[in-house]
């Protein structure tokens, strides 16, 4: 059996994102379940470029953005983390 690769995460830490919510989802190590976090590699990223994308589209998305694997989702909470990650891990 091969060993599964880690979830790539990638949290924005821009501006918009930082003072939205981006900062307490950098607390990950603090509200993670430890089995999810032993199979992700969760790093701050300085901008996934979303606000700049977002504000001429008719789509109603808001910050903070994270990326899990090649995903951007937003407006995520630390519970939405908790569940998308349990979801990416569980995949």
């Amino acid at each position: 059996m091969s060993k599964k690769e880690k979830v790539i995460v990638r949290i924005c830490v821009g501006t918009a994102c930082f003072v939205q919510g981006g900062a307490d989802l950098l607390l990950y190590n603090d509200f993670l379940d430890p089995v999810v976090l032993a199979n992700c590699d969760i790093e701050g990223i300085s901008c996934l470029n979303m606000c700049k994308s977002t504000k001429d589209s008719s789509k109603n998305v808001k910050p903070p953005f994270i990326k899990i694997n090649e995903k951007i989702y937003d407006d995520v909470t630390q519970e939405r983390f908790c569940k998308l990650l349990a979801e990416a891990v569980n995949a």
